[in-house]
């Protein structure tokens, strides 16, 4: 369900059912994604923690490994889409290597990559237990930034056979007076994985610990400012990595459309001139410290495809109820930034 549709959702329609402790897990993980034969790579892992002598039984790295088992080979091409926002995420990212095994779930963490602003983790999950078509994640604070303020963020994990899912995690951690370090310490602590169709919950004792360095770029400060009605954008800056393009913003709002619609935030149409489309409507982060009247974001997409010489984002402000009251859309003029040869 896309943005648009949830914000004119009529919760007084909906018929309310019971819940069990799982779907209440669920609700407060995030507001903002049976075979019982032992696998054959799970062998394989186990005799590694043998050979490299790892401090504990359950925990290893297993860089070597993950060659030798075909799905854990490249996980992010299980998330490439037409738009090709990872085309380039293998090559750049940092080799993790972490798997931890606990209650008969083992939990990988692949490749990630910080493009100075956001960062990406790919995971990869093994387990005994019959889980459906969807997992979830019960964690406390699900990747966690040391030295970070807050932060916002999504995941998707996608089920690739009977006993095996794949995971990728994209969040924006913000840090105090957005300065941005230049290595960054990840930690992740998943208390269970659980799934409302099948009403299961599987508790477990992962924990993971890792750093990644600043993905080096090219920052171009614009300060362009667009303004419609009463909405003043400003276009602070674009970032191009080899993984990624981020667009850091400001906008105002005035007191009259806030009385008048609470929330206010942006999402972006993104294309080039060659008619590459990088984002459709869909937005990222952002913080405001004054209910809304000043926020500030970011927001990524993929790399700007090659060829490419102008780069057209176009701000459309999403002016919402709330609760499914109702919302309407505000478009502003669109941004051309003239790009590199």
């Amino acid at each position: 369900m896309s943005m648009k549709e949830w914000m004119d959702l009529d919760i007084d329609s909906l018929e309310l059912l019971e819940v069990t402790d799982i779907e209440k897990a669920r609700v407060k993980q995030h507001v903002l994604k049976i075979r019982k034969k032992a696998p054959i790579w799970r062998h394989i892992a186990v005799a590694a923690v043998i050979i490299v002598g790892a401090t504990t039984a359950t925990g290893f790295a297993f860089p070597t490994i993950a060659a030798q088992i075909p799905f854990m080979q490249n996980v992010i091409s299980y998330f490439e889409d037409g738009e090709q926002r990872y085309k380039n995420f293998e090559a750049f990212s940092t080799n993790i290597g972490l798997a931890q095994t606990s209650n008969g779930m083992t939990v990988m963490i692949d490749n990630a990559v910080y493009d100075g602003t956001n960062i990406t983790v790919s995971y990869a999950i093994e387990t005994d237990h019959d889980f459906g078509e969807a997992m979830q994640v019960r964690a406390p604070n699900w990747f966690d930034v040391v030295g970070a303020i807050g932060g916002g963020g999504g995941h998707n994990i996608t089920k690739i056979s009977d006993t095996r899912y794949v995971g990728l995690s994209e969040f924006t951690p913000h840090f105090k007076n957005d300065i941005y370090p230049e290595t960054v310490k990840v930690t992740w602590t998943p208390q269970a994985f659980y799934s409302l169709s099948n009403d299961l919950e599987v508790e477990g004792d992962w924990s993971f610990a890792f750093s990644l360095e600043r993905l080096e770029g090219d920052i171009l400060l614009l300060n362009e400012t667009v303004q419609e009605k009463d909405v003043n954008f400003t276009l602070q800056s674009v970032e191009f990595t080899d993984v990624s393009t981020v667009i850091t913003y400001e906008q105002f709002v005035t007191d009259k459309l806030i009385e008048q619609w609470p929330e206010v935030t942006p999402v972006f149409r993104v294309s080039d001139d060659l008619g590459h489309v990088y984002m459709n409507e869909t937005g990222g982060g952002g913080v405001s410290t004054d209910n809304g009247k000043i926020f500030k974001g970011t927001t990524a997409f993929g790399a700007i495809q090659e060829g490419a010489s102008q780069l057209i984002i176009q701000p459309v402000e999403i002016a919402s109820l709330m609760y499914g009251k109702g919302h309407t859309e505000i478009e502003l003029e669109p941004i051309i930034i003239e790009l590199k040869k």
